[in-house]
């Protein structure tokens, strides 16, 4: 056997550390090695990813070493990299994250863009529009709700949630991102925290939608750390999303926006469901980014008839 070499303390560079974490993260069959071990490295040592490369030869204190030792082994066990962070990236935002809800998704986006793309069309079309009522229902992280009152500027969105924790995590964001004052937190169970007749331009929705019988096979960094009230939709997955396609209708304004978020393998399901609603003008099904059939966006009649 060869002798291993005690390594001296000041070898453990940045661009040594990128390179060992990444190797040990990919032999443990953690998905996308090298975003975990930069993101894993920036928490520790600050900076931003440009930094890990422009300073490449910059050696690690050895509280940093101690602090990614722990996180390495973390994320090596499949513990989603955004808890060790605290945060994730979002429409080109950050937010907070925890335990409490879902990690925001890429694929989500989409549903934001579907929002943007109608509301830029809507004003195209009629020229000077009222600001947008928005409601965001099961909002999580807030990460829709939140973008959506960026990006729309004179908005106002109502955003509810069951689960406490994910109501606090959002405030906590709508802080960040300086929206606190036109984003209204309400806690109760799908549509039952708005008001009756109270009427929105935009009602989205990300609710769990994963079918009892698909939960044993997710991966194990969701199944075991992301909470099942954000992810599990009952036995056909839709126990949450036909009440709200149900009663959705008393609180769309006339020509108003829904969008769901829906698992692509419901597509057809969903879309037949809306189409029975008798003041939807238009229902389809739109792919996300990843060319998967995930959202539901339906137009209401302009007339409130």
């Amino acid at each position: 056997m060869h002798e291993v070499k005690p390594i001296r303390d000041d070898a453990w560079t940045t661009r040594r550390l990128l390179e060992w974490i990444e190797r040990h993260l990919e032999r443990q069959g953690v998905h996308n090695p090298t975003l975990v071990a930069r993101m894993l490295l920036v928490h520790v040592v600050g900076g931003t990813d440009i930094d890990l490369y422009t300073d490449p030869e910059r050696p690690a204190t050895e509280s940093e070493r101690d602090q990614l030792r722990s996180l390495v082994s973390r994320a090596a066990s499949h513990e989603p990299v955004q808890h060790l962070v605290g945060k994730a990236d979002f429409f080109g935002r950050t937010f907070k994250v925890d335990g409490s809800t879902l990690i925001p998704r890429t694929a989500t986006e989409s549903l934001v863009q579907i929002v943007l793309d109608w509301h830029r069309g809507r004003s195209g079309i009629s020229g000077e529009r009222p600001d947008l009522r928005i409601a965001d229902i099961g909002t999580g992280s807030g990460c829709i709700a939140i973008t959506l009152a960026r990006q729309i500027p004179g908005s106002t969105v109502v955003a509810t949630d069951i689960v406490g924790g994910a109501l606090e995590l959002a405030r906590a964001n709508a802080s960040d991102h300086e929206v606190k004052e036109r984003v209204e937190f309400r806690a109760g169970s799908l549509l039952e925290p708005l008001q009756a007749g109270e009427m929105f331009d935009v009602i989205s929705a990300n609710l769990p939608y994963i079918p009892d019988t698909d939960w044993s096979g997710l991966d194990a960094n969701v199944r075991e750390h992301e909470p099942e009230t954000a992810l599990r939709g009952g036995a056909d997955g839709l126990d949450l999303i036909r009440p709200l396609v149900m009663e959705v209708e008393p609180h769309m304004a006339p020509g108003g926006l829904l969008v769901l978020e829906i698992d692509p393998s419901h597509s057809l399901s969903v879309l037949e469901m809306v189409q029975k609603l008798k003041s939807v003008e238009t229902a389809a099904i739109e792919r996300d980014e990843f060319r998967d059939e995930r959202l539901l966006k339906a137009i209401f009649s302009p007339s409130s008839s």
